[in-house]
């Protein structure tokens, strides 16, 4: 498992539990990265003054509040370190609620919450109590600098934790214009038919159902992209693989032009041969001067008749 997150207790009257919180979700997203089309090389992103166009090293960078276009507040890296809420290694549940209660659109994170080592039986008694009283608690948690909302709640035989967005973080929905107008209300005929449809495809929850599959489709793209991209750069040859169904028409051309260089051969007796140069072309087999030269003096040993070993007789090699 990945490393804990964040390490402290969990506590609420006389209940105080030693936990740890590992992420309880993993974004799944294909991630790209800018490249320089003409070489490969990855491109590097540089911090540049937008009034001088110079580059800026880090250590001269400060953060700025924009109060208008154009105008900012400066502050250091100091300053905003004394606002930062106090660290906490405690999560005080302050309130128990409904799980219920609380609207989907309020989770922001997911965490896994496991106790430490030796504090097992403290924490089984809360996921007990926690299931059997329906409730879930409500507490804040300070993590990498900066306070969050948070509930706790029972999450299969374990504890889990999801941080929550802030009652000013949500979106009003009269701040949308196309909700201020709305059809007419709709009759009952209509209502039921809906109705009986939704029914027709209800079902159970099964996670394991739903799948990714944008995502799947792109790594498998991917993939084939990067297996045809090797074999462009890195060819390996494989002798013992089967012709393609070119090869073999190849190879009888490469053949026939041979024969044909011999046939003219042939023909010519003792004159000079002239050989015409074809261009090359992929598999096959150019027919050489040279080769002309030694079928020529194949075919003249073979006209004077044959030639007896030397030391068997008197007559000398040609």
């Amino acid at each position: 498992m990945s490393r804990p997150c964040w390490v402290g207790s969990l506590s609420f009257g006389l209940v105080h539990v030693p936990v740890r919180l590992y992420p309880a979700v993993e974004p799944r997203q294909v991630k790209f990265h800018l490249l320089h089309e003409a070489d490969g090389g990855r491109i590097r992103q540089k911090r540049v003054c937008s009034v001088d166009g110079k580059e800026v090293a880090y250590e001269h960078v400060v953060k700025g509040y924009e109060l208008q276009p154009g105008q900012y507040v400066e502050v250091t890296r100091g300053e905003l370190e004394a606002f930062d809420p106090k660290s906490s290694r405690a999560i005080e549940l302050e309130d128990f609620v409904q799980l219920g209660e609380i609207d989907p659109g309020f989770y922001e994170a997911t965490y896994h919450l496991v106790p430490e080592a030796g504090a097992e039986r403290q924490y089984a008694l809360l996921v007990a109590a926690l299931g059997r009283s329906g409730r879930v608690g409500l507490g804040h948690l300070v993590m990498r600098h900066k306070g969050h909302l948070c509930v706790v709640r029972p999450f299969g035989r374990a504890l889990a934790l999801s941080t929550l967005y802030y009652a000013e973080e949500q979106v009003s929905q009269d701040t949308l214009p196309e909700l201020a107008v709305l059809g007419p209300r709709p009759s009952e005929q209509e209502v039921d038919m809906v109705l009986r449809l939704i029914e027709s495809q209800a079902t159970a929850f099964e996670p394991r159902r739903y799948h990714d599959t944008h995502r799947e489709r792109l790594l498998s793209f991917l993939a084939r992209r990067a297996r045809a991209q090797s074999k462009v750069a890195e060819p390996v040859a494989l002798p013992a693989a089967p012709p393609e169904p070119g090869a073999a028409a190849e190879r009888a051309e490469a053949f026939r032009r041979i024969e044909e260089g011999i046939a003219a051969l042939r023909r010519a007796g003792r004159g000079a041969v002239r050989v015409e140069r074809r261009p090359a072309e992929r598999g096959a087999l150019r027919f050489r001067p040279q080769a002309a030269r030694e079928v020529r003096a194949r075919e003249e040993v073979e006209s004077e008749g044959p030639v007896t070993p030397p030391g068997t007789g008197n007559s000398q090699p040609h």
